[in-house]
């Protein structure tokens, strides 16, 4: 989901005028977002969570309700002092795994001794929770208050904090707290999706995942979780789970694999604590000094509610199942094209972060995040060869006398073990289907299947409904702006003073060289009426270059279809540079500061590309056609008054500003009509 975001430690880089007065931390916490970038002067006892690293502080400040993570260039202050800060806040907008709290960049600290106050603001009114339908599975259920896998935070919470809501990310629906969940299988149509473009926690993912939002079958609707809305998603990692396998908006699918409640999202319900009953809580803590000065020792928190949503996460096995085309379906030679279904079928155990036991373990503190090394993978919890994996295949309509025929194209790799696939004809009410089974759980020569990746394409031979062959083919990227600024979001310099350094020998005595540099990375995806490809080659990106791509889409269409090209990209970040690596890892190669800074960071939109040809021609212009299509919308554009120069941020225009007009790369395609 997918959306630190995780970061959500955004800094803003330019200097602002600092506040006269002392700023309240509850003021902060209730508008980061309002206070993003601004200079404050805060005063907190600080407490735990709190670390060093490398000369660095990452600590906790709080005061009476309220707490807020500081980042500093020196060891956090003896815990329980009073402290009086100059920083900067920074603020992170929410995404689609978190939503997280402001932070404070430490720029000047003065301290005294003071023991925690005690003065108990009461930030929110008790809620009443209703009752939620039947026919869905109780959200509750997800959070450890209620025996779930899940681990919520407090109503008042620190970045620090956050690292609660990937510890673990992902539960079982069922069992909560054991890794190992048994696979189930969901039917419905794709309503939206996305491929890879950035957005979930680094160090949980090797790759930002592939999301589908299904529409269920009403059969599956018991699936969704109380906290969902009407839909359900599937999140399968880019890179395990190849493009030409996703599906499209409009297809159907099915997918088999580990369900479970999403972590990240508690949709926290306060209710009340059991002593100080007017006092709102989500968690014990709540109820406790020093968070509730006012409370006992031993209070719990009684009757809170949670909105995780269920989701398949991953799938180990997805049929994405297209309809409203041709195909040739037999090998026959001088077959023609007829009205098809075409079946993308790809499983495997393979899934990433959210497929690995070592990510998935629950730890005896979320702090053990900052330590913990599961990387490379090596883990898989997939159950993946205790079930067969079922779907049915609709059909055309038949037209009277003709003979049904499909074909499956084999995409496995080399050194794969393919599970056997068995296609049975049925009829429900006398309409004619094809169900599968892909025998996952039989060996093939004495083999334990290893996945399966294939094309089935079904249809009746000989069908005179009229198809028009259509073949795209895009022939390069052209990146017009590549949306990195002039100076990286996370330079390298020196730990303390600040200094440019390649190395940490570079840095005076004492001090580390941190920071990434400029990340260079381009990824993104194309898509022709739902089938999808990757682009290659966008490692080392400037702006300006051309990098070729040979990807081809044939297919036969019909009078009533239209030819939908869409493409999606990102311009990495920092943030990006992380995925696949621990937060230990990080640590090492940024520091605190620095690693905030790089959690912050976004992956920049170059914006889309999203074009309709109609029929008869399909774009094609009755033969042959090219095009070079620009972006619509996204990051960059031009200098304000050196309007020739590009840029990203402002800070790329020193005394000018950075005029936003999108449209940050172009593709280059060619449309034909084949015979």
């Amino acid at each position: 989901m997918t959306k630190v975001y995780y970061a959500v430690l955004a800094v803003a880089l330019l200097t602002t005028r600092a506040h006269a007065a002392e700023t309240p931390i509850a003021a902060i916490v209730a508008d980061g977002e309002g206070y993003n970038g601004q200079a404050v002067m805060v005063s907190g006892t600080a407490v735990e969570p709190a670390y060093t690293y490398a000369g660095e502080g990452l600590y906790t400040l709080t005061d009476g309700d309220h707490r807020i993570t500081v980042v500093a260039k020196q060891p956090p202050p003896t815990l329980g002092s009073r402290v009086t800060l100059d920083a900067k806040v920074g603020w992170r907008t929410g995404d689609d795994e978190f939503t997280w709290p402001p932070i404070l960049i430490e720029a000047s600290r003065t301290t005294a001794s003071e023991s925690l106050v005690a003065r108990a603001q009461r930030l929110f009114a008790s809620l009443t929770f209703g009752a939620s339908a039947t026919d869905r599975i109780n959200s509750d259920l997800g959070g450890a208050p209620y025996g779930g896998g899940c681990y919520p935070t407090g109503l008042n919470t620190s970045v620090l904090d956050m690292l609660t809501l990937i510890d673990p990310e992902w539960a079982p629906v069922t069992n909560g707290h054991s890794v190992d969940s048994a696979p189930i299988t969901i039917h419905g149509t794709v309503n939206d999706m996305h491929g890879d473009t950035s957005g979930d926690f680094p160090t949980t993912h090797l790759r930002a995942d592939v999301v589908h939002v299904l529409d269920l079958d009403d059969a599956d609707k018991s699936r969704l979780g109380t906290g969902n809305d009407e839909e359900l998603q599937t999140e399968w990692e880019a890179g395990q789970y190849p493009a030409w396998a996703w599906a499209g908006a409009g297809d159907r699918m099915v997918a088999m694999g580990r369900f479970i409640f999403d972590c990240g999202h508690p949709g926290s319900v306060p209710g009340t604590c059991s002593g100080t009953t007017t006092r709102p809580c989500v968690i014990k803590d709540d109820c406790r000094p020093p968070v509730c000065p006012d409370c006992g020792s031993f209070e719990l928190c009684t009757n809170p509610h949670f909105n995780y949503s269920t989701e398949i996460h991953p799938p180990q096995a997805a049929a994405a199942i297209r309809q409203g085309r041709g195909a040739i379906v037999s090998d026959t030679p001088g077959t023609q094209a007829v009205p098809a279904t075409r079946v993308d079928i790809y499983a495997s155990p393979n899934a990433g972060g959210a497929g690995d036991r070592c990510v998935l373990t629950h730890l005896q503190s979320a702090a053990g995040e900052l330590v913990v090394q599961c990387f490379p993978v090596s883990q898989p919890v997939a159950q993946f060869n205790t079930d067969d994996f079922r779907f049915e295949i609709p059909l055309p309509p038949r037209p009277p006398g003709h003979r049904l025929s499909w074909r499956i194209t084999d995409r496995s790799l080399p050194g794969a073990v393919p599970a056997r696939l068995r296609i049975s004809r049925k009829k429900h009410d006398g309409v004619p289907f094809l169900l599968a089974r892909l025998k996952l759980s039989r060996p093939v020569h004495g083999q334990i299947p290893t996945g399966y990746a294939a094309t089935l394409e079904a249809g009746w031979l000989e069908d005179p409904t009229s198809l028009t062959h259509v073949r795209t083919t895009v022939t390069a990227v052209v990146v017009e702006n590549a949306l990195q600024p002039v100076v990286p979001s996370v330079p390298r310099t020196c730990s303390s003073s600040d200094t440019p350094c390649n190395v940490t020998a570079d840095c005076p005595p004492g001090e580390s060289c941190f920071g990434r540099g400029p990340v260079k990375q381009w990824r993104g995806q194309v898509g022709v009426n739902g089938e999808w490809a990757e682009f290659a080659g966008l490692d080392d990106v400037d702006s300006g270059e051309t990098f070729p791509q040979s990807i081809v889409f044939d297919q036969y269409l019909p009078a009533s279809a239209s030819l939908h090209l869409e493409a999606t990209t990102r311009s990495h970040e920092c943030i990006d540079s992380m995925y696949g690596k621990s937060l230990a890892d990080g640590l090492v190669e940024l520091g605190f500061n620095k690693g905030v800074l790089c959690l912050a960071t976004n992956a920049r939109d170059p914006g889309a590309i999203d074009v309709t040809y109609a029929a008869p021609d399909f774009g094609s212009g009755g033969s042959s056609a090219t095009y070079h299509t620009v972006s619509v919308g996204g990051a960059g554009g031009h200098c304000s008054v050196t309007t020739g120069q590009l840029c990203t941020v402002d800070a790329d225009c020193p005394g000018e500003s950075c005029v936003a007009t999108g449209g940050a790369y172009g593709l280059e395609y060619q449309i034909e009509k084949l015979p």
